[in-house]
């Protein structure tokens, strides 16, 4: 049983890690460049593909811990292979959400920024 409580704290570390250093961002860029323009920054840069990303992101933590709190209470065979087959395709659907955020961070973030920059 010890063996395999390792997976819960590396999905949870991972969730907290990627606050942290997204805050942490957000909070830098808005010393360094102030209060009006840091805002700027952050809402044209991080904001538009985070608000996809950071749910999507959740939903694949849920989903994991589901999995595997199905597997360790029911072992039944047939049963786990079902709750990874829902997993796989809800994690397929997932990447769809993240490969979105990322398109919109290369091309309408970017584009977004550059407009800013020519106001502030």
């Amino acid at each position: 049983m010890v063996q395999q409580l390792y997976g819960i704290p590396v999905v949870f570390g991972i969730v907290v890690y990627r606050g942290f250093c997204l805050g942490y961002t957000i909070s830098a860029c808005i010393s360094v460049l102030g209060t009006s323009k840091g805002l700027a920054f952050v809402l044209a840069n991080l904001v538009l593909q985070n608000l996809i990303f950071i749910p999507a992101m959740l939903a694949i933590c849920v989903s994991g811990f589901r999995l595997y709190k199905s597997i360790i209470k029911d072992k039944r065979r047939e049963n786990i292979k079902l709750e990874v087959v829902r997993h796989t395709i809800f994690c397929g659907l997932m990447a769809i959400l993240l490969a979105i955020s990322s398109l919109i961070e290369v091309f309408a973030s970017n584009n977004l920024l550059k407009i800013i920059i020519k106001y502030l």
